[in-house]
C-alpha cells in the first residue's frame, strides 16, 4: 500500500508540474502579446480642410493637414512629411513646419500652399487628391514608424 501511495503521489506530483509549467508559459504568452497589443500603434488618419469657404481664381490658398493621433503619439519633424497632390490646382508646396515641440510637429498639423488656377470656371469645384508620408512615435516608449495617407479636399470657385 505504501508503494501504491508513493507512486500516486509521484504521478499527481508529475502532472501537476507539467499544469505548472502549461500554465507559465500561458500566462507569459498572454503577457507578451497584452504588451504588444498596449505599444501597438496604428497610423494616424489625416484630414484636409482649406483655410477659406471659396476663393476666386488665381487666388492662393492653404490647405491645413491635421493628423488625427493618439493620446501618446506625435508627429516628428524628422523625417519630413511629404505631400503628393492630384487635382486642378498648382501645387505651392508646405510651409516650414520646424517651431513647435522639440522633436515634434507643433498641434500635429502641416500646411499646404496652393493657387487655383487662373482659368477656373466660377461656380465650380475642385476636388484636390493626395497623399502624405510621414512619421509618428509614441512618446512613452520612443517607437516611430512611416505613415502614408489619402486625402481629398474641395476647393470651392467663387
Amino acid at each position: 500500500m505504501g508503494i501504491f501511495y508513493i507512486n500516486s503521489i509521484k504521478k499527481i506530483m508529475r502532472n501537476s508540474s507539467k499544469r505548472v509549467r502549461f500554465s507559465v508559459i500561458l500566462l507569459s504568452l498572454i503577457t507578451i502579446f497584452a504588451v504588444n497589443f498596449a505599444n501597438a500603434q496604428t497610423a494616424p488618419s489625416v484630414s484636409a480642410i482649406p483655410n477659406k469657404k471659396s476663393y476666386s481664381p488665381g487666388e492662393s490658398g492653404v490647405l491645413t493637414l491635421t493628423f488625427k493621433t493618439g493620446s501618446k503619439v506625435k508627429i516628428p519633424k524628422d523625417p519630413e512629411v511629404t505631400v503628393n497632390l492630384s487635382g486642378d490646382i498648382e501645387a505651392g508646396g508646405l510651409q516650414d513646419y520646424s517651431g513647435g515641440e522639440g522633436d515634434y510637429i507643433s498641434g500635429s498639423k502641416v500646411k499646404y500652399n496652393f493657387t487655383v488656377p487662373g482659368n477656373a470656371a466660377s461656380g465650380s469645384t475642385i476636388t484636390v487628391s493626395g497623399s502624405v508620408k510621414f512619421g509618428y512615435c509614441t512618446v512613452t516608449d520612443g517607437v516611430c514608424k512611416i505613415g502614408n495617407k489619402e486625402f481629398t479636399a474641395k476647393i470651392r470657385v467663387k
